[in-house]
């Protein structure tokens, strides 16, 4: 198996039999990158799994939504036949279950589960740069018609990051500008997004931390945006940790 078969039985592993299951675990045994992909991706799973349990559905939404599902799919005119209706209604009522009570919709209540989104956003090898650095002039201006909030590009100056270029991406369910700089031929991607996206209390003057295997995530507030910062952490860094 290649990288490119491992990506698709990454995505479609639900449903692949135990072989091709055992190439992929073969496969990212001996490729450090999809190794990472495929860490990334259980980090994204569990927080989803935990995001599930901490937040359970209102009393008696089930059946609010049932009755909704009845109301709005009650035969008119022509009268349906029974069998399809039988069938129908519950799936029905289960989706609006969904829109009315979306534990996804804001996600982003804990500095674990925003790093699991930014470490996979950083982990993925099929994103490329929609602009680089010499290409546009006004990086916030580019953001700004894109997603309609201006972007405070931070100052890494003392880190002797060099600014590479950009591309919008999303953070969870909500967008962000992401950034990519240079840290001596180490990428490191930063990303950006209004404070008021994020659902827990943050110090404005504090940098919050996490590492998480060979990465390490940084979070901090910048007047009304908030940074977040993923890069790989040094051999000497891992070696004391």
């Amino acid at each position: 198996m290649d990288c490119n078969g491992f990506k698709r039985w990454l995505i479609s592993r639900d449903d692949c039999e135990g072989n091709l299951t055992r190439q992929a675990h073969k496969h990212r045994e001996d490729c450090p990158d999809c190794n990472q992909l495929y860490t990334a991706d259980e980090g994204l799973e569990q927080a989803f799994s935990n995001s599930m349990r901490m937040t359970p559905p209102p009393s008696g939404l089930a059946r609010r939504a049932r009755q909704r599902a009845e109301a709005e799919a009650r035969p008119t005119g022509a009268k349906r036949p029974g069998w399809l209706w039988k069938g129908f209604a519950p799936a029905l009522a289960i989706g609006l279950l969904l829109v009315v009570w979306n534990p996804w919709a804001n996600p982003l209540t804990s500095l674990e589960t925003i790093g699991n989104f930014a470490l996979a956003n950083h982990s993925r090898t099929d994103m490329t740069m929609a602009f680089t650095a010499d290409e546009i002039p006004d990086p916030q201006e580019w953001f700004y018609q894109r997603l309609n909030f201006r972007v405070a590009m931070p100052n890494f100056s003392q880190r002797q990051l060099t600014f590479l270029g950009g591309r919008e991406c999303t953070i969870g369910p909500k967008k962000a500008a992401y950034l990519y700089y240079d840290d001596n031929g180490k990428r490191v991607s930063v990303f950006v997004m209004p404070a008021r996206q994020i659902k827990f209390p943050l110090q404005a003057e504090r940098r919050y931390r996490i590492d998480a295997i060979q990465y390490s995530v940084e979070l901090w507030k910048m007047d009304a945006m908030v940074c977040i910062l993923v890069q790989e952490l040094n051999p000497d860094t891992l070696s004391t940790t």
